[in-house]
C-alpha cells in the first residue's frame, strides 16, 4: 500500500477517500442488515492508479464509518487485469455482488475491438464483510454481436425498483458498438446466475461512443436512465468535462419498446463521474459519485505528492420534481454542523478546513469568492450561474470556469472540505462538484456582490475507522 505522509493540509474531512493511493468510481452501494456499504475502486499502491480492487467502507449512519479492507482482488484469470465497476443486489438474505472481470491479453492488440475481455462476475456474501467463490456469468461470447469488447459495469436491480410488477431481476451493461456508438444491453433473470438478453437501449440520435456505468430507477413515479456517456462534444455550457454523466428520463418499459428524453447533466462541476444510486432501508433514493475526471490532462490533484488521490461526494438524496431529478446533501450530515453563525456582509470569514453555507439570495445577481481566488456567481442578465477560478491564485491546479443556464437563484448551499468543493442551487436544481487547493488546507469566504441572509457553520470530520 502506498504511504501517506503525515501532517497532510489537504486530507478530507467529511468525504470518503482512499486510506491511500487511488480511488475511482463508487462500487456495490447498498444497505445491508442496518448497515451502509460503500465500495469504490481502489489501486493502493499508486496514488496515479494501477491494478484495480474493491476497498470496502461500512458505517450504520452515514456519519460514522469504518474501512473494512480490500473486498475483491483479482485472484481468478477471468479478473486477471482487474476487478472492475459493478453493484449489489440484497436477495436470498444475501448481498450478491455483480461486477466486471477485466482480462487484457497479451500481444498486438488495440483492446478496443480485439484483446479485452469483460466478464460478467458474481460473488456473494451473509454478512456483508467475507465474500465466497466467484462465478463467472458471461464472457463476451455471450453478449450481442456488434460490439466492441468494451462491455462493462453491471447495475442489476430488481423489477419493482424500475416499475415492473414482476419478481425478476434487471441487469443493466454498458457498452460501446463497433460503428462507436454507447448503448446499454438489458437482461433479465428470474434468478441471480441466468441472463437472458431483453433489450438495448439507446438514444435516437448517437451520444457518445461509450456509455459506462448505467443504473436504473423510478423516482416520483416516473423512469431513469442514468449513464456517463464519452466521447461527447461541448455545447454552449453543457458537456464542458472530458467525459460526462447524467440521466433520461425514460418512457415505455426498460425491457419493451421505450423513448430516451431529456438528457440531463447530474453534476456540472470540474470533478464528477460514473455516480451510482441505491435505495436504503428507509426507502430514500441515495447518490454517491466519484470526485475525480479519468484522462482529463488540464487539471491535476497535488495530493499525489502525499500518496493518494480523489474522494466520492457525500451522499445525496434524490427527488423528482417535473422529470428533474433534485440531489441534496442527506440529512444526517447536518449532525456533524457545529455553532450556527450569521456572516456579515460587509466581513469575510475566519479561515477554516470543513464548513457549511446556506445562503438566501435577496439580489438579483450574487457573488460569492472563497479566499479572494474562487468566485460563485449568479447573473440575472445572462441567466447562468458559474465557478471560476481566479488563474493568478492557482487553487485550481489546471481548473478553470464552468457554468449552468438557470432562470433564478434563490438559494445556495456550499460544502466546503479542505480541498474539496459541493454547491447546490435551489435546494439541488443544480450542483457544481470540484476539488481546490487552498494554503494549508484552510479557506474563507464572503459575499462580494449582492445581498444575502448567509448562515454558516464550522463542520466536525466524520469518524473514519481503520482496520
Amino acid at each position: 500500500m502506498a504511504g501517506i505522509k503525515g501532517n497532510d493540509k489537504w486530507r478530507l474531512g467529511f468525504h470518503l477517500m482512499p486510506p491511500a493511493g487511488w480511488l475511482n468510481d463508487p462500487n456495490g452501494l447498498c444497505q445491508f442488515k442496518g448497515v451502509y456499504h460503500v465500495f469504490f475502486q481502489y489501486a493502493p499502491d499508486d496514488p496515479n492508479g494501477g491494478m484495480k480492487y474493491w476497498g470496502h467502507y461500512t458505517s450504520p449512519d452515514l456519519l460514522n464509518w469504518k474501512y473494512e479492507g480490500i473486498a475483491l482482488s483479482p485472484e481468478e484469470d477471468f479478473e486477471s487485469n482487474g476487478v472492475y465497476s459493478g453493484s449489489a443486489l440484497i436477495a436470498d438474505g444475501k448481498m450478491n455482488l455483480y461486477y466486471t472481470g477485466n482480462v487484457k491479453l497479451k500481444g498486438d492488440y488495440n483492446y478496443i475491438t480485439d484483446g479485452r475481455q469483460g466478464n460478467t462476475v458474481l460473488v456473494s456474501s451473509e454478512d456483508g464483510i467475507t465474500f465466497g467463490r466467484k462465478e463467472c456469468l458471461m464472457t463476451n461470447a455471450d453478449y450481442p454481436s456488434g460490439l466492441t469488447c468494451h462491455i462493462r459495469d453491471p447495475k442489476v436491480v430488481t423489477g419493482k425498483s424500475i416499475g415492473k410488477d414482476d419478481e425478476n431481476y434487471y441487469m443493466f451493461l454498458g457498452a460501446r458498438t463497433q460503428s462507436d456508438v454507447g448503448e446499454v444491453l438489458v437482461y433479465k433473470s428470474s434468478g441471480l446466475r441466468d441472463w437472458e438478453l431483453v433489450n438495448i437501449l439507446k438514444s435516437k440520435i448517437p451520444f457518445g461512443y461509450m456509455w459506462e456505468c448505467p443504473d436504473a430507477f423510478t423516482a416520483g413515479g416516473r423512469k431513469f436512465l442514468s449513464v456517463s456517456p464519452q466521447g461527447v462534444e461541448q455545447s454552449g455550457v453543457d458537456y464542458q468535462n472530458l467525459y460526462q454523466s447524467g440521466y433520461y428520463e425514460l418512457t415505455g418499459e426498460f425491457d419493451q419498446s421505450y423513448e430516451l428524453k431529456n438528457f440531463r447533466e447530474w453534476d456540472r462541476g470540474f470533478d464528477f463521474y460514473a455516480p451510482q444510486t441505491f435505495l436504503d432501508e428507509s426507502g430514500r433514493r441515495i447518490l454517491i459519485g466519484w470526485v475525480g475526471m479519468p484522462d482529463e490532462p488540464s487539471q491535476s490533484n497535488p495530493t499525489v505528492e502525499w500518496g493518494w488521490q480523489n474522494a466520492l461526494t457525500v451522499p445525496r438524496e434524490i427527488l423528482e420534481k417535473d422529470g428533474k431529478l433534485l440531489q441534496y446533501p442527506v440529512k444526517e450530515l447536518e449532525r456533524l454542523r457545529q455553532e450556527e453563525r450569521i456572516l456579515d456582509m460587509s466581513e469575510s470569514s475566519e479561515e477554516m478546513e470543513t464548513y457549511d453555507i446556506e445562503v438566501t439570495v435577496l439580489s438579483k445577481d450574487i457573488t460569492i469568492t472563497i479566499s479572494d481566488a474562487i468566485d460563485l456567481a449568479y447573473s440575472s442578465q445572462t441567466g447562468q450561474f458559474g465557478i471560476s477560478f481566479r488563474q493568478d491564485k492557482n487553487l485550481g491546479y489546471g481548473r478553470g470556469g464552468r457554468s449552468v443556464n438557470i432562470k433564478e437563484c434563490r438559494n445556495i448551499r456550499v460544502l466546503v472540505d479542505t480541498s474539496c468543493i459541493e454547491i447546490y442551487l435551489n435546494k439541488g436544481e443544480e450542483v457544481f462538484t470540484t476539488r481546490f487547493y487552498p494554503e494549508g488546507g484552510r479557506s474563507c469566504f464572503s459575499l462580494s456582490e449582492g445581498k444575502a441572509e448567509i448562515k454558516y457553520w464550522k463542520m466536525e470530520k466524520m469518524a473514519v475507522a481503520e482496520m
